[in-house]
């Protein structure tokens, strides 16, 4: 099973969010910032690791760093769920893809 998620639908805070409708929540470390166009893309490294897109205003706000250590949240409505199916090939062989 894959599951995705956009990283424009992730929340990042700097504090564990208390109640909240979005279910999904974990602790994560920065390892990278990108600049990209209109917003940053974080790198993060949790469990699971992920990728979050804020605004420049929020990095700044936030102090926003490598090594900073944030809270992901992420509403179970905004997750993609793939599982694998078996699909025979062209040479008679099975193999796995992944199906929404």
């Amino acid at each position: 099973m894959l599951v995705a998620v956009r990283p424009s639908a992730l929340v990042v805070s700097t504090h564990r969010p208390r109640l909240s409708s979005a279910r999904n929540t974990w602790p994560a470390k920065i390892t990278g910032l990108t600049l990209l166009a209109d917003r940053v893309r974080l790198d993060l490294d949790g469990q699971p690791p992920a990728l979050a897109d804020v605004t420049p205003a929020a990095v700044a706000e936030l102090s926003l760093h490598p090594g900073s250590q944030v809270w992901l949240t992420v509403k179970a409505t905004d997750l993609e769920v793939y599982t694998p199916r078996r699909q025979a090939s062209a040479f008679g062989r099975e193999h796995a893809a992944l199906q929404p």
